[in-house]
């Protein structure tokens, strides 16, 4: 079972200059386009693959009802081209809720740190908010 404060995953990436243009030009990121320094949004990229595993194989989360709840990045120096990070995913926290109309609905925050494989350094923490939607009722039993 999986609970706060659990190391997820770990990993690396590498800050590559045509994929820190590509997403700037997606994002319509004008300062980026013609630099090395990578959009604030660009450790999603890093972070894609992981997230798709947490969602799937580590918790089991029914995609079907399976929304994305919010992301949030903390940078400590700027993510550049070239860079080469060292990536580490925690589970921050899983707790179910009563939703707003009714209902539950499970709330998974998650938190990745992004270091400098050279220097050890934090570049970037990114905190994201996976929610799973409660289950239809269909005849007074859960789908």
């Amino acid at each position: 079972m999986i609970v706060a404060g659990d190391i997820l995953e770990e990993w690396d990436f590498v800050v590559e200059a045509g994929k820190v243009h590509e997403f700037a030009r997606a994002v319509q990121d004008v300062h980026s386009q013609n630099a090395d320094i990578a959009p604030p949004t660009f450790p999603v990229v890093a972070s894609a693959d992981f997230v798709e595993r947490l969602i799937t194989s580590m918790l089991g989360l029914d995609r079907s009802r399976t929304v994305h709840g919010g992301q949030d990045y903390e940078y400590f120096e700027p993510m550049r081209s070239g860079d080469r990070l060292r990536c580490r995913a925690r589970m921050m926290s899983d707790e179910t809720k009563t939703g707003r109309r009714g209902g539950s609905m499970r709330v998974i925050t998650t938190e990745v740190e992004f270091m400098s494989a050279a220097t050890g350094n934090l570049v970037c923490r990114e905190t994201m908010t996976t929610i799973e939607k409660a289950a239809i009722e269909k005849s007074g039993e859960q789908a």
